[in-house]
This record gives structure tokens, C-alpha cells and sequence, in this order.
């Protein structure tokens, strides 16, 4: 049999099979969807650490596996490119830069083998006993920690924290009601501020440094956990948005120090002259027990607003 002969047997053998419609079917199902195993062996069963762990892994295939369960429009666009012959890195660039603009910063981790690692989260955080986490914002942090008594030194890299730091923090900060800080928006902000400083968000990305996070084992990929993961970062870019805002606000706004030194004096004292009391315990019913006064702003001191004008 020459090549001539061979084409049209396979010609002809190809045109048998798109006649019949299970073969037809198969076909399709094969072309579209090339990830689709036999039910002994599910696309959910495939173990993306394993092949890393032997050096065997492979970026396209674990973005193609992790796309088909948790962004299906990217795996289908990925497919299409495959098939009319788009590099294989170009098509795991496209599915990297999809899965960012769905809200999941896969740009943090530009590694060979990320995937495999879970889904990636952002850490923002700070930790006032670490000034290697705080030289990003040297010149502007200290403006707010001298205010709780925290003094850090550059050259030797050490901090002093008194006890109590943490503590006043939270007081100041729940005492800045929602109520407040919806008609006050400069008080919003100093309040994400604190959160932030003192790790007191609720938010891991907000409140974690990268050391921290990294011993937190990532979520494994799947729809729920994407999802989840969406609102944290989300959350997360908004924390930090208000947070930056109030650090410039503290760092312009004399006033603003000015009140903030006022009420942290006030907590300072009652608990030097009379400790720890049960009334001065903050609970749902009293959270604000050291009668901190916030007084209405100076107009203009909105930089929240300022940056998503």
C-alpha cells in the first residue's frame, strides 16, 4: 500500500466514523472537551501536586484542569486556541491573565508549578514587630504608631511595643461606630487604618503578612473556593484602598492627629489609674466604654473619595 492508497483509507475510514452518530457524537464530545476521561478515572481525581513532586508536571495541563472545573469560558478558549495551533505557553499566558481578571491574582505567582500550590491569595499585611514589613511605608507609619507609643529603629531594626498598644488600638477603633463612619468617611478610613496596623481586620489578606500566610495550607481549586476567594480579595482592595487613604489623612490632617492623640490619652489613663475594670471591657451593648468623642472633620479630608474620582 503507498501514501496514496493510505490517505484514502483513512479518508474514507474518517468519513465512516462522522457518519455514525455515536462515533459523530464521540468525535464532538472529543474535539470541545479533550480533558473528558472514563468515569474510572475523573478529570476530579487528577492530583496537580503529584506530578510537580516527581518533576513531572506540566502548567497548560494543570491551567486546562483547572479552568474545565472552575472557569469553563477559559478552558473553552483555550481549546479553540490549541486547536488552531496557538503556542502551548501563549495559551497558559491567556488562561494565567484570564483567571486574574476573574478576580484571583494569579500574577503573584509567576513560578513554574503555581497552579498546583492552590488557589492564590494577596498578603497586605504589616507586623509592627517586623520592620522588614514596614519599610514600604517608612516616612509615613511611624506617624501613626509614635501616636500608640510604638517606636521603631531603622538602623537597628528593633521596636519597642508597649503592652497595651494592641488593646488601645481596638478600643479606638470599635469606638468609631458604623454609624460614624458612614457620615464621616475621614473616620472610615481611620478606622480600616487601625485594622490594618494592628492585623485586626478579619480579612487573612489584609491581616497576614507573607511569612504568615505561607503557613496557611492555599484552598484547593474548585468553583467554591474561587468564589470565596473573589469576595477576600475583593474585600481586600477595599480594605486597603480606605487604609492607604487614612494614612495619608493622618499624615495631612493635624486635626485628625490631634483627636486621635486625644481619645488614645484618655484610654491611657483610665487604664494606668484604675486597670482593667469589668466596665471598661467593650461588648456589643457598650463599645465604647472610655467615652472616646469624635468630632464632625474638617470638610475636604475625604481621600477615599479623592482616589476613585
Amino acid at each position: 500500500m503507498n501514501l496514496t492508497e493510505f490517505q484514502h483509507l483513512y479518508d474514507g475510514l474518517a468519513t465512516a466514523a462522522l457518519d455514525d452518530p455515536v462515533l459523530h457524537l464521540a468525535y464532538t464530545v472529543a474535539w470541545l472537551d479533550p480533558l473528558r476521561v472514563c468515569p474510572d478515572d475523573p478529570v476530579d481525581d487528577y492530583d496537580l501536586s503529584e506530578d510537580y513532586y516527581y518533576g513531572e508536571g506540566d502548567d497548560l495541563e494543570a491551567a486546562l484542569h483547572i479552568t474545565r472545573g472552575c472557569f469553563p469560558d477559559l478552558y473553552a478558549e483555550a481549546v479553540a486556541d490549541l486547536h488552531t495551533g496557538v503556542a502551548e505557553r501563549q495559551v497558559e499566558e491567556h488562561i494565567r491573565d484570564g483567571i486574574c481578571e476573574q478576580g484571583i491574582p494569579m500574577d503573584i505567582v509567576e513560578f513554574e508549578g503555581a497552579y498546583a500550590f492552590g488557589i492564590p491569595m494577596p498578603a497586605c499585611g504589616i507586623d509592627a514587630a517586623d520592620p522588614d514589613t514596614l519599610e514600604p511605608f517608612q516616612g509615613q507609619i511611624e506617624t501613626l504608631y509614635d501616636l500608640f507609643g510604638i517606636d521603631i529603629d531603622w538602623d537597628t531594626h528593633c521596636v519597642h511595643i508597649p503592652d497595651n498598644a494592641h488593646d488601645v488600638a481596638l478600643a479606638v477603633a470599635l469606638s468609631l461606630n458604623e454609624a460614624l463612619r458612614e457620615q464621616y468617611p475621614v473616620y472610615d478610613q481611620l478606622y480600616w487604618l487601625l485594622g490594618w496596623a494592628f492585623s485586626m481586620t478579619g480579612n487573612s489578606s489584609v491581616d497576614c503578612t507573607w511569612e504568615i500566610l505561607a503557613e496557611f495550607q492555599p484552598l484547593d481549586w474548585s468553583p467554591d473556593n474561587v468564589a470565596f476567594t473573589r469576595l477576600i480579595v475583593e474585600e481586600c482592595d477595599q480594605i486597603m484602598t480606605a487604609a492607604t487613604a487614612g494614612l495619608d489623612d493622618l499624615q495631612d490632617n493635624e486635626a485628625l492627629r490631634e483627636t486621635l492623640t486625644h481619645n488614645i490619652a484618655i484610654i491611657c489613663k483610665k487604664l494606668k489609674k484604675k486597670g482593667r475594670r469589668d466596665h471598661d471591657r467593650i461588648s456589643e451593648d457598650n463599645p465604647n466604654p472610655f467615652g472616646l468623642d469624635w468630632p464632625q472633620p474638617a470638610s475636604g479630608s475625604d481621600r477615599t473619595a479623592e482616589l476613585a474620582a
